[in-house]
């Protein structure tokens, strides 16, 4: 009987003692494969965050190329920019020179410059006035200002009576420049941004607003370049 029960006794032990090492295999087993799963999460995690530094550098690059090309063309001066379209083509600043230049003979064949009404000199029975103005102190210097900005053409067409002929606007006298009193309307053209076209083999025309008495319309101011000078050779009103 002793034996019987000694027997089931030890039975019992060995029987308890392999369900705790079953037990422990299982809680390591579990807690290994949870350590594996949790490292191959982070690992793809990190890996799904991490930034692609090739796309990120492409894309910096491209964006630096794009603004360097804007900030460039917006550099650009105009008078550049059409000078490469056109070689050939005269630069803004030299059409905005010839406006100039023609507002003034335009000023001039309509008597516009500052005169001295008490000092009188009679001509031909044409009274003349001292002209007290700084632009020009003899017909030598318009002269030589017509022949500078105009061509022949337009000189003998529109401004011959400034200096030459019978009764001219200006002359001479006593070493000053005289005036006579025959003012009158002219045109004032802008030179604010001219447009400048090519119309011939040898030309170009600056299209210039102006004031036609309190209507603003476009005139064609047509040019040529003689011997490396661009000069006026002829004018339409009212485009």
């Amino acid at each position: 009987m002793k034996k019987t029960v000694f027997a089931a006794c030890l039975v019992f032990c060995l029987l308890s003692t392999g369900c705790g090492s079953n037990t422990n295999n299982e809680a390591e087993t579990s807690s290994a494969s949870t350590t594996k799963a949790t490292t191959e999460a982070v690992s793809e995690t990190n890996t799904e965050t991490e930034p692609n530094t090739e796309t990120t550098t492409e894309a910096t690059a491209q964006n630096s190329t794009e603004t360097m090309e804007e900030t460039t063309a917006a550099d650009v001066p105009e008078s550049e920019t059409q000078s490469n379209a056109d070689q050939s083509a005269p630069t803004t600043e030299q059409a905005q020179e010839l406006i100039r230049a023609l507002n003034m003979m335009e000023r001039l064949v309509g008597a516009g410059l500052q005169y001295d009404a008490d000092t009188v000199n009679t001509v031909n029975g044409t009274d003349y006035y001292k002209v007290t103005d700084s632009d020009f102190s003899n017909i030598a210097e318009i002269r030589y200002y017509e022949d500078k900005y105009l061509t022949q053409d337009i000189i003998s067409e529109r401004y011959s009576a400034l200096i030459d002929g019978n009764s001219p606007i200006f002359i001479d006298s006593d070493d000053k420049l005289y005036m006579k009193n025959s003012a009158k309307g002219f045109y004032i053209f802008s030179d604010a941004e001219p447009n400048i076209e090519k119309t011939s083999e040898d030309g170009y025309s600056i299209l210039a607003d102006y004031d036609n008495f309190g209507a603003k319309e476009t005139a064609d101011i047509r040019i040529i370049n003689v011997n490396g000078t661009w000069k006026i050779c002829g004018i339409s009103f009212g485009l």
